[in-house]
């Protein structure tokens, strides 16, 4: 019998990684749980109870890493300033780099109410979006056409990106690439100038 080794305080961490590391592996969300994870760490599955309430709990705080990571948070923990990067394409790279963290941020219907600290993080995409938006065409992001044109671009993201991170998307990665940022630039022309 193998011992079980228990996870020093940072095990938290060690858990949420390995949900988002099966993800990019291939695993489907539905088809994890706690001892599977557990044992790919190396420690009994009842430590997962030491930092979540539960398996639901763990999923809503990967979730919020994956957010983090889609926003470009740094080793500080900060977001990046990213302004000057092109943010849809930023976005439209990190769901082609990783379509079951994007599949969990957008598509998975996840148990329970998210904890309060995934809850309050939900915001922060939206708002560094519209800002970098209103950035990127000069108006202000209150403008009322900023925010219905920023709801109409990121409607067509979403629908691009989730018929590509499920498989249902025609041509190369690249090739689907260009055309979600072709026709992003066409709406954006679209919507504010």
């Amino acid at each position: 019998m193998v011992k079980k080794r228990k996870l020093p305080s940072a095990g938290r961490v060690v858990f949420i990684e390995m949900v988002l590391e099966m993800l990019d592996e291939g695993t489907a969300l539905r088809e994890m749980n706690l001892r599977q994870i557990a044992r790919r760490i190396g420690c009994a599955h009842t430590n997962a109870y030491n930092y979540f309430a539960s398996f639901e709990e763990l999923l809503w705080w990967s979730l919020r890493e994956a957010l983090e990571r889609m926003v470009g948070k740094n080793s500080t923990g900060e977001e990046e300033q990213r302004h000057e990067v092109n943010l849809i394409e930023s976005y439209v790279d990190f769901a082609l780099a990783h379509p079951a963290w994007y599949r969990l941020i957008w598509m998975e219907a996840l148990g329970g109410i998210p904890p309060r600290g995934v809850e309050e993080y939900l915001k922060v995409p939206g708002v560094l979006y519209q800002k970098w938006l209103a950035e990127h065409v000069g108006r202000d992001p209150d403008d009322p056409v900023l925010v219905s044109g920023a709801r109409i671009l990121h409607g067509y993201l979403h629908g691009e990106l989730a018929a590509i991170t499920t498989g249902r998307g025609h041509g190369t990665t690249e090739e689907l690439k260009l055309q979600v940022l072709e026709q992003s630039d066409r709406l954006l022309d679209l919507l504010f100038y």
